[in-house]
């Protein structure tokens, strides 16, 4: 069986998504590939996600990083990734996915600092039967209005995340970033951070309480190890993720600003035109024309 379902981020979907206990859904479902199945380069909202794959192999592609993946691994996408999956034209690719996010202040706690700890496309893969065996449960279980399918599902999503979570905490959580210098990993932290946090992010003075330090502190680590503002990191970050928005073409112009916190569409079409050339509306316009 496959369940379709929209992979792009559709905010008014994000708004309205059911809770279960402590768990946000926003996607559950099955997809067996063909082989002209493709899940083209798609933007995620404030959510995770857990691909679940259940047989064949292809390559997932997270913020232009492409990782291999095959029967038995699960793939965890962080909020705000850009995403996207291939099958194997020989094993095709079937897997389980899982969109979620949590009210739970532990839990979020803890998903935090799996973003922090693996934010490498590479270290988001691991393996758990009883994840695996939970999300094809969910997925059995979900829409049949039985006697206490809420119930169970709230139960059955609440394991998954705390599966999840110990996995993680097992995994060695040595990385690329154990080879930086202790200024460039927390660099690479800050770069991640606001990444992963595009969506909810107001203003910068927020990576202090998150890191730990004051923020001049940090604005002048980040300018002494990479030549950089965090500035100009945070906005062309906003501006790139506003780029993808707008070729995607489901959300209005003044969605996509409110989304990502400017304060008018005028300022956010005009940091957009200084960016790219041309408005978000003409902008969309010429990828037409092309």
């Amino acid at each position: 069986m496959t369940i379709n379902t929209n992979f792009h981020f559709d905010k008014r979907f994000m708004d309205n998504a059911p809770v279960f206990g402590d768990t946000v859904l926003y996607q559950i479902g099955r997809l067996h590939s063909n082989s002209r199945t493709k899940v083209d380069t798609h933007i995620h909202g404030d959510l995770y996600e857990l691909t679940v794959v259940t047989d064949g192999c292809g390559v997932i592609t997270t913020n232009g990083v492409p990782v291999e993946v095959s029967r038995g691994d699960i793939y965890l996408s962080f909020p705000c990734d850009t995403h996207k999956i291939e099958s194997d034209r020989e094993k095709l690719l079937k897997y389980d996915f899982f969109a979620f996010n949590t009210v739970a202040p532990k839990l979020r706690e803890q998903l935090e600092q799996i973003v922090l700890d693996h934010s490498s496309a590479e270290s988001r893969v691991f393996r758990d039967e009883r994840v695996s065996s939970l999300v094809g449960n969910a997925i059995s279980e979900f829409d049949r209005e039985l006697f206490g399918s809420k119930e169970l599902l709230e139960n059955i999503f609440s394991q998954i995340l705390i599966y999840t979570v110990r996995s993680f905490c097992e995994k060695n959580t040595s990385s690329r970033v154990g080879h930086f210098t202790n200024a460039e990993t927390l660099c690479y932290r800050l770069m991640n951070y606001i990444d992963t946090h595009i969506y909810t992010m107001k203003k910068l003075d927020e990576l202090t309480e998150v890191m730990g330090y004051s923020y001049g502190y940090l604005s002048a680590l980040y300018k002494k190890t990479t030549s950089n503002t965090l500035a100009a990191y945070y906005r062309e970050k906003k501006l790139e993720i506003a780029r993808l928005l707008v070729c995607e073409n489901h959300l209005k112009v003044g969605e996509i600003s409110e989304m990502l916190n400017y304060t008018s569409v005028y300022a956010f079409s005009k940091a957009f035109k200084k960016r790219f050339g041309l408005s978000p509306e003409n902008y969309l316009k010429s990828l037409a024309d092309q």
